[in-house]
């Protein structure tokens, strides 16, 4: 009997989680990012939405009179929302979101003249919220398509995220 009750129960609470991929693109970083998002609903009215985003890296090089120089900038987001499904009928929500986000950023650069190589790094985090708005549209039983924009509010930072993802539900 403890075994049947174990399993209605972790099969209830996989009915809620759904996993997916996230295509956005973050306007002040400038480069389209790529990630992961989950998706828990705590009941028909709320959901929570933890995300992690990876920006494509940028690079730039210099060569003049034997100096190479090379900079790279790379950038990733950890965010935890919160949606208010306050449309949730006919396979579609619609909802504002709010949260919190950790930003990292890395910069590298390498120097090198004449047989002399010289590198450096630095890397910064912080911490914002998020607000936005959204949609979700159910493909299937199995699939949700969902579209996003929000707007992360950083200490000297700000941008302007808008984002498309493929989920799929337990």
């Amino acid at each position: 009997m403890a075994v049947l009750l174990i399993g209605f129960s972790i099969s209830a609470m996989a009915q809620n989680w759904a996993v997916g991929v996230n295509l956005g693109y973050g306007n002040d970083v400038s480069k389209p990012s790529f990630g992961i998002k989950a998706l828990y609903d705590l009941n028909e009215s709320f959901t929570i939405a933890p995300s992690l985003n990876i920006y494509l890296p940028q690079t730039e090089e210099a060569h003049e009179s034997g100096l190479s120089v090379e900079a790279k900038l790379k950038c990733w987001d950890i965010n935890a929302d919160v949606h208010w499904n306050f449309y949730n009928e006919n396979n579609c929500k619609l909802y504002p979101l709010a949260g919190i986000t950790y930003f990292h950023v890395k910069a590298e650069a390498e120097a090198s003249y004449g047989g002399y190589n010289e590198g450096a790094s630095e890397s910064e985090g912080k911490f914002g919220i998020n607000l936005g708005f959204g949609g979700q549209m159910n493909l299937s039983d199995a699939w949700i398509a969902s579209a996003e924009i929000k707007y992360q509010i950083i200490e000297e930072f700000k941008q302007f995220v808008p984002s498309l993802s493929l989920i799929y539900k337990f």
